[in-house]
C-alpha cells in the first residue's frame, strides 16, 4: 500500500482540486467552463448536496480526487455508492494510490449500508478498465445519454 492520505474535500482544497479537475476534463475531451467548475465545487462543499468527494495526497502533494454519491437502487431495494469520477495524476498511476482510493470507497459504502459500488468508464480507456476489473465486475450494461435542452 502506498502512503496516501485520503480526506473529504474541503474549502481549502479548491486550487489543487481545480487544477486536477481541469486536467481530468481535458483528458476526457471536455472543455470545462468557469461556471461549471464553480457549480461542481459548490456541490462538493455543500453538505446537503448528494455529490461529495475525496482529495488524495501523497506527502503534502495532492495527487488525485474522487467524486461520488449515494443513490437508491430501485431493483435491489438498497442504496449503492455511485463513483462519478476518479482521477490520479499521471506520475502516480500504478503506485497503489488508486487502489487505496477504491479501498476507501468500499469503507464508505459499507458504512452507509450500500450493497454495491457502481461506475462507468470509457470503452476505449484500457488502463482504467484493467484497473476497475481488478476491483469490480463488468456488468455488460450499456450507458445511454439523452441531451436535454434547458429552458
Amino acid at each position: 500500500m502506498s502512503k496516501t492520505a485520503i480526506a473529504n474535500i474541503g474549502e481549502n482544497d479548491f486550487d489543487d482540486w481545480r487544477q486536477m479537475f481541469v486536467c481530468f476534463a481535458i483528458l476526457l475531451d471536455v472543455s470545462p467552463t468557469p461556471e461549471g467548475v464553480a457549480r461542481t465545487w459548490g456541490w462538493l462543499c455543500d453538505p446537503t448536496h448528494p455529490e461529495t468527494g475525496l482529495i488524495v495526497r501523497v506527502r503534502d502533494d495532492v495527487v488525485g480526487f474522487v467524486h461520488y454519491r449515494l443513490q437508491p437502487s430501485a431493483l435491489r431495494g438498497t442504496q449503492i455508492l455511485y463513483l462519478d469520477d476518479l482521477f490520479i495524476a499521471e506520475a502516480h498511476c500504478g503506485s497503489g494510490v488508486a487502489d487505496d482510493m477504491m479501498d476507501r470507497l468500499r469503507e464508505i459504502a459499507q458504512t452507509h449500508g450500500c450493497s454495491a459500488i457502481r461506475l462507468d468508464t470509457h470503452a476505449t480507456n484500457e488502463r482504467a478498465r484493467r484497473f476497475y476489473e481488478r476491483h469490480a465486475k463488468n456488468t455488460n450494461w450499456i450507458t445511454y445519454e439523452m441531451t436535454v435542452n434547458s429552458m
